[in-house]
């Protein structure tokens, strides 16, 4: 009898231990993604003194472009005040191109749908994530 009730609770952790891996902790949409060609590269920024050191990214996704857009669930970040910065990797090569004056070739965009004029500023990225509550970000190409 104790084996069965064993037997069982085992079962039930493990389905709970999967299942729970299946759901993100937060969800990014990638939105005005112009094709499916490439791949969408997410990184996420937890503090000033790392902004786009891209070695540094707390935490770093890519997934297969689509369409319109692209949903990224996040698998570390659960909440809080962060910056993200997003680019369109049309050609797979793994870095984003630019242009004279280091003006990108590809799309790409900043959390809080900032356009930075000059260098990208951390703080004007800033947003503050909640959990389960998806965020959206329009690439700019």
């Amino acid at each position: 009898m104790f084996y069965i009730y064993t037997k069982r609770i085992v079962v039930i952790f493990c389905f709970f231990l999967f299942s729970s891996s299946l759901f993100s902790h937060g969800t990014i949409i990638v939105e005005n993604v112009e094709h499916g060609e490439g791949e969408i590269d997410l990184k996420i920024y937890i503090d000033k003194k790392s902004f786009l050191e891209e070695d540094q990214a707390f935490e770093t996704i890519r997934k297969k472009a689509t369409k319109g857009e692209t949903i990224i669930p996040l698998i570390k970040t659960h909440e809080g005040n962060l910056a993200i910065v997003v680019y369109h990797d049309e050609n797979g090569d793994g870095k984003l191109n630019t242009g004279l004056f280091w003006r990108p070739k590809e799309g790409f965009a900043f959390s809080n749908n900032y356009v930075p004029k000059g260098p990208p500023s951390f703080k004007k990225a800033l947003i503050s994530l909640e959990h389960n509550v998806p965020h959206k970000i329009k690439l700019n190409y």
